[in-house]
Parts: C-alpha cells; structure tokens; sequence
C-alpha cells in the first residue's frame, strides 16, 4: 500500500512526482504565458487583468519574442521550461515555435510541459510531440466531464511523453473530481495533480460570491481545499497512479522564492545584497535630470573614494546604485552639496530583474517632489 508523504515541505503525494514538478521545486522552470486569450470562462480563473490579453511573458516579464524568452531562461539557469495560459494552444504556431526553439538552443533535455483545457485535435498533438513537448497536463475547465477532452487525453497516451491531469481542489465538488481521478487512473495515465484552490484579484468577488473564504487573513488558499485533495489521496492511494497534491505557499513563496534566487544570482551586481527570498537590496540615488549622472557619478568615485565595481547606473531611471552601507555612508555629504540635483536618496528592496517590482523603500532623503524630466 503506498502512504502519502510530504514533498517539497508543503506538499503531499503518493507515488513519484513528475519531473515537470521536480524542476519547478527547483524554481529551475522558465514559466512562458504565450497569451492571455482563453475560450473558457471558469469562475476560478486566476489570470490577472494585464494578462487577460495577446501577451506573452517569460516569468514575470512582458516579452515580444522567442529570443527575450531564451534569455530569460539563462539568467535562471532554466532546466526546463512550462508553457501556460491563458490557453496556450489557441495559438498552436506560436506555442510550437517556442518549444522547437527553446529545445534548439538548449537540448533535448530541456524539458518542457504544457497546460491546456482544451480538446487538442490529433494533428496538433502529433505536432506538439514532433517538436520535442515532454509532459502534457490537461484540465477539466469547470471540472465538468467532457467526452472532447477524454477523447483528446486517450490520443495523447498514444505517444511516449507524459500525460497528466491538473485540476483544482474545488471544495463541494468531491464527486467530479472522484470521477477525473478513476478516469486517470483507467486509462493509465501518468498523475494527476490537485492544486490549493486559492482567491486572486481577479476571481475573489466570484469566489464570494459562491461562500468559499480562506485559510486566514494573510492566506490565499480557500478554506476546505487541501482537506478535500487530502481525502482524495487518501481514497486512491491503492491505485498505480501519482496523485500530488500542490499546496498554495509552495507555489506562491518557495517555487516563486528559487526561482528568484536563481535569478539573483546572475542579476545582482557586486554592489547588490541577496535575500534569503531572492530579492535584491540597494542603495539608490534619484536625480531630477540624467544629464547629471555623470558629474556626480565622478565625485562618488574621485572625492568619496568609492569602487567603479561598487557603483552602477540606469541612465534613463536617472539613477545611481550602490551598496546600502555606502549609500548610507554618503548620503549627508550627497545631500550637502547637490541637493538641488538629488530628487531621492534610498534603500530599496526589489525583484531580482531590471525595474523589478520594488517591495521595500527605506528613503533616507527626499525632497517634496520628484522632476519627470
């Protein structure tokens, strides 16, 4: 008899976990949203409302090209990539190009998987396997049964890749999901993975409005969820099937913070601290033109004494970085002689990525206003 077991710290499963999953643990995965187009409307659907459109992004980057994606996946150190949604396959070219390419660039190792709800005609599957997709992951939209996509999933067992079903943990909706799972597990696929059902922006009034609440005040996970995936692992434990159940922190903090910190790596600058949650921490300088980047970039260096390596600039941010004890060392003299320059002195905490999302702003000057020229 198989037992469950924690993986992954928050994470429960029964059986061996996809390598698609083993890889996102890692935060090794390069996550590409080929489009925000989408002909289904569950009510659960997290996408946010920048995305819900022709975009595609390459982590947390907006991205036009197969290129920016590749270069995204080396400051990674990407092992793989996972291709998402959106409804990826509604463009199936743009979806097969960016697999040939990345598997161009990186190998036949490079493993990629792809999410889908869609009922994929035999052509297209032929095609996505031609090109070199290694696991596939179907989802019931609204966990109702579909012979379409039964249908589809049978016709990918036909093909040495792996299939898998990926389905939310909707709690009250025991019997549906009973009956995804004795389909998976008849037609001998290779797992079915059961995500924490979780409020976002974009779903929260829909989700209230059908009575689900969270865990907690800081929690997104909806209250009943990993109790139901939980009873689901343990009712089919008996059967020959990988049955994981992926829990909302791991996929909101530890696959997010790794791949971060892979990212931080090869992004910080010498100047640059790292945080245990791969953000990044500076010192910043602000000033009201670009054009006076240069003067003060020279008197950092010449009448501070401070390192070129331990100074770097973003001339269209109008900006000037450092380390924050030697932004902090300098900013009274800074402040003394060209306060009529500075618009901003800080430390900041940021995303590990250029104009990264900042999520900490110590300011140690500032003055009332700050020049748009």
């Amino acid at each position: 008899m198989l037992k469950i077991r924690t993986w992954s710290k928050k994470n429960k499963i029964v059986g061996k976990p996809p390598l698609g999953c083993q890889l996102c643990a890692l935060g090794s995965k390069l996550v590409i949203f080929i489009t925000g187009k989408c002909p289904f409307n569950c009510f659960y659907c997290p996408v946010s409302s920048e995305r819900k459109a022709d975009v595609i992004f390459a982590n947390e980057q907006k991205i036009e090209s197969v290129e920016e994606a590749i270069e995204e996946a080396k400051q990674i150190n990407a092992l793989g990539a996972s291709i998402t949604g959106g409804e990826p396959t509604i463009n199936i070219e743009r979806t097969l190009k960016y697999i040939q390419r990345l598997k161009e660039e990186f190998g036949k190792k490079f493993h990629i998987h792809l999410y889908t709800a869609r009922a994929i005609p035999n052509e297209e599957l032929e095609l996505l396997y031609s090109v070199g997709l290694d696991e596939i992951r179907f989802h019931f939209p609204q966990l109702k049964k579909s012979e379409e996509i039964e249908k589809s999933i049978k016709e990918a067992t036909k093909h040495s890749w792996k299939v898998g079903i990926e389905i939310p943990a909707i709690p009250g909706k025991n019997l549906e999901i009973e009956h995804i799972v004795e389909f998976a597990i008849k037609n001998k696929l290779d797992f079915v993975n059961l995500n924490e059902f979780e409020f976002a922006e974009t779903n929260y009034k829909n989700l209230r409005k059908r009575d689900f609440t969270p865990v907690s005040n800081t929690q997104s996970a909806v209250k009943g969820s990993k109790e139901l995936a939980l009873k689901i692992l343990k009712k089919f434990r008996k059967s020959n099937i990988t049955l994981h159940f992926c829990s909302s922190v791991y996929k909101d903090r530890i696959q997010l913070r790794n791949r971060f910190i892979r990212r931080a790596k090869n992004y910080a600058k010498k100047h640059d601290w790292i945080t245990k949650e791969g953000l990044i921490v500076r010192g910043r300088i602000i000033l009201d033109k670009k054009e006076d980047i240069k003067g003060i970039l020279e008197y950092i260096k010449n009448e501070l004494y401070v390192s070129e390596d331990m100074l770097s600039t973003e001339i269209e941010e109008k900006a000037i970085y450092s380390s924050p004890i030697i932004i902090k060392e300098i900013t009274e003299i800074l402040k003394n002689k060209f306060e009529d320059k500075i618009a901003q002195i800080a430390i900041i905490e940021q995303y590990p990525m250029k104009n990264g999302f900042i999520t900490y702003l110590d300011p140690l000057f500032e003055k009332s206003y700050i020049s748009t020229e």
